[in-house]
């Protein structure tokens, strides 16, 4: 049996923290302020900062600390060889060719697993190994950490590898960074350290920086190994689709796109995505969101796989089929669909009279939906797959939104009263679990909806 679900999205959207413009109020949000205090309320976590990440998370399972645990396990039992990547990128890696690997760098501390794969991979230190950084630090403050951080990879690798160029992960997809792998065009410095500093004292921030190389040699050629060793998620898809028009040997270490094979999930088995677990339970979704947007998120609940999923229908969102009750019970019952997912972003905006706007648009169709849902026993979800932090235009003055790290979510349901159910922690990814386990029993995997106790229930009564 399948039980119809809606579940609304309104990304970028989250709990405002203290330091905060205030955006979200009461009567911005009539509705979905009564929601709150109607039916199960609680926050979840929510560490994606933007959109193409925040459904990443959503649709398959992001502990990433979990995977670099199991690396730094594999590494502790010596076993890292073993791994079939590992195998193949050895059998693919000659005295002929190189091997670039393209390191997300922060604060350097997975040194050790980047320093331990190299030993790994060039234990004679006679292949031609480059590792490019991608600085992924928001602000100028973390300048010495980094030059520390370089400076130590440069010194622990030196034997096995060396710095091939540097860049910020925002002006990874440039130009200038295919002149640079494809020539070594571009800026030269031999010493890092500097660079960093005339960063620094041009206030611009690490993510943002542009491309220079510190050793030469690294040119792009034909059968050179790619590995991303993806700690942290970057954004470069379209660099890898440039370089990937040559013939190359590409992996990560972590899922990352479909035609990298993955280290991790080699080791461990496929990762379920959203449309995996539709398929296996029969579950039949339609996404309603902008055009725009359609191929992304496809991709991303694809299990960032490059083709339709049949059991995910996408379309265009419109509010017509939400301006009331009966619209919406029609749109439920006259479709084969068990679950609907409504995708709003206001993460994009930087108008903080559109933001309002759309926020309070976006508030117009809850009522409507939830009235069809008490009526007819739905489940309506609200929340979001990521909270934004950015400035905004306030007219003239320029404002600080700050809704990162946690984001609402509210469940109606009518068997789920606050008398004796609530809400727990969990993250976006438990969210997807929860709506897929509401849809169908067979997923049972519900992360956040819990029973109350006794004691839960006599000190809920004393509040």
């Amino acid at each position: 049996m399948m039980r119809k679900t809606i579940l609304m999205l309104i990304n970028g959207f989250g709990i405002e923290r203290k330091e905060s413009y205030e955006v979200y109020s009461k009567n911005l949000m009539p509705n979905m302020d009564q929601m709150t205090k109607t039916y199960l309320f609680s926050s979840l976590i929510a560490n994606a900062g933007d959109y193409n990440n925040g459904y990443k998370s959503f649709s398959m399972s992001d502990s990433s600390s979990n995977k670099e645990d199991y690396i730094d396990e594999l590494i502790f039992e010596k076993t890292l060889g073993n791994n079939e990547t590992i195998k193949e990128i050895n059998s693919n890696l000659t005295n002929e060719n190189k091997l670039h690997i393209f390191y997300t760098l922060n604060d350097g501390s997975k040194l050790h697993q980047i320093k331990e794969l190299i030993k790994i991979l060039n234990p004679k230190k006679d292949k031609k190994i480059y590792i490019h950084p991608i600085l992924i630090e928001e602000s100028t403050k973390e300048y010495p950490n980094i030059i520390k951080a370089v400076s130590k990879l440069a010194f622990e690798t030196g034997g096995y590898a060396k710095i091939g160029f540097v860049v910020g992960r925002e002006k990874i997809n440039t130009d200038d960074v295919l002149r640079t792998i494809y020539k070594e065009f571009g800026e030269h410095w031999n010493e890092s350290a500097r660079k960093f500093e005339v960063l620094q004292r041009d206030i611009i921030n690490p993510k943002d920086a542009g491309v220079f190389y510190i050793n030469s040699g690294f040119s792009l050629s034909e059968n050179d190994v790619i590995l991303f060793a993806n700690f942290i998620d970057v954004e470069c898809d379209k660099f890898y689709d440039e370089i990937s028009k040559m013939k190359l040997h590409k992996y990560s270490l972590y899922p990352f796109r479909d035609d990298f094979a993955s280290a991790f999930v080699r080791e461990t088995g496929n990762v379920s995505s959203l449309s995996d677990i539709t398929v296996k339970h029969g579950i039949k979704m339609l996404i309603l969101t902008d055009t725009s947007r359609i191929n992304e998120l496809n991709y991303y609940l694809n299990g960032m796989k490059r083709e339709l999923c049949a059991n995910i229908t996408y379309a265009e969102y419109d509010a017509s089929l939400f301006s009331s009750k009966e619209n919406v019970i029609s749109l439920v019952e006259n479709n084969e669909y068990d679950g609907i997912i409504l995708d709003f972003d206001i993460g994009s905006l930087i108008d903080l009279a559109k933001i309002k706007q759309t926020l309070n648009s976006i508030d117009t169709i809850i009522k409507p939906i939830s009235e069809a849902s008490q009526e007819n026993d739905y489940t309506f979800i609200i929340s979001s797959n990521y909270g934004m932090h950015a400035q905004v235009n306030d007219g003239v003055v320029t404002r600080v939104i700050d809704f990162a790290g946690k984001v609402p979510c509210i469940y109606q349901n009518n068997e789920f009263d606050k008398k004796e159910y609530t809400l727990s922690g969990g993250t976006t990814h438990d969210l997807a679990l929860t709506f897929l386990t509401n849809i169908c029993d067979e997923v049972k995997s519900n992360k956040i909806v819990k029973k109350l106790s006794g004691l839960d229930k006599a000190l809920s009564k004393k509040r």
